[in-house]
């Protein structure tokens, strides 16, 4: 099966380098409009973007140089203040758990994103999400005057690509699609898993390219960047470091969005 959807999936990578080239608001607009056609429970995202050099000195506090090398920043929101407003068209207020509520705002958001990536790809754009969003959104709050009851899900950056990297490695499919029962991978089968993905990245120096090799902490650091893969990369980043989610949850209620239960305030 092969086509031009599929191509364009197949050849999509992360860019982090661009041209000085502007992005016209009007292909923003379409790319937003092609993102909505995403499948969808009750559309409660928003996108907001900017190409403001103010903002985006700002973000670069916040998410790194990457936001300032491309021309466009968008901030893909979990949005259910549009949602509540929906609901009381109708007379109704919104009774969901707020719980229950992010998960589906969750994927709402996200096939959104991800349906305006692909058309970014297609119309000859390159894209890179920045996922530390969630975490930092008390300065996203303050930059983008973001109201209650909408939360940031993922950062993106967009633009005209200065380069255009290689589709990078993914687990074999065998390893993630499992028939009518899950199957639970043996250690033959996930050091298969990784070996499939360090290799292309290891050869090509991906992570020395751009410096993105995680240190240890309390130990000398062994693996060079000639070794180091994907495999180190992840296991040092869920194994390495820590996150206090009590500092999620309290960011997510001063947004007024309440993960204990009862009634919304």
């Amino acid at each position: 099966m092969q086509g031009y959807v599929t191509n364009t999936m197949m050849r999509r990578a992360s860019v982090r380098r661009f041209q000085a080239r502007p992005v016209e608001p009007a292909l923003v607009e379409r790319l937003v409009r092609f993102g909505q056609q995403a499948p969808f429970t009750g559309q409660m995202y928003s996108f907001l973007a900017t190409v403001d050099g103010t903002k985006r000195e700002r973000l670069t506090d916040v998410f790194g140089t990457l936001v300032q090398r491309a021309p466009v920043f968008m901030l893909v929101l979990v949005d259910f203040n549009k949602l509540d407003k929906f609901i009381a068209y109708r007379s109704r207020a919104n009774r969901v758990d707020d719980l229950s509520l992010l998960f589906l705002g969750i994927q709402d958001a996200s096939y959104a994103a991800e349906n305006l990536v692909l058309a970014a790809e297609e119309a000859g754009l390159g894209t890179c999400f920045l996922g530390a969003a969630p975490f930092v959104a008390r300065e996203l709050v303050e930059i983008f005057k973001l109201p209650r009851r909408v939360y940031p899900l993922v950062g993106l950056v967009l633009g005209y690509p200065e380069e255009r990297p290689a589709a990078r490695p993914r687990i074999p499919v065998e390893h993630c699609l499992f028939w009518d029962e899950y199957h639970e991978l043996g250690e033959k089968e996930v050091a298969e898993a990784m070996e499939v993905m360090d290799a292309s990245l290891i050869r090509e120096g991906y992570y020395a390219k751009y410096n993105a090799k995680i240190p240890v902490e309390g130990t000398e650091d062994r693996v060079t960047l000639d070794e180091y893969g994907w495999s180190e990369h992840v296991s040092r980043k869920y194994g390495e470091r820590s996150r206090d989610d009590s500092q999620l949850v309290q960011m997510l209620r001063e947004q007024g969005i309440n993960l204990d239960g009862g009634c919304k305030t």
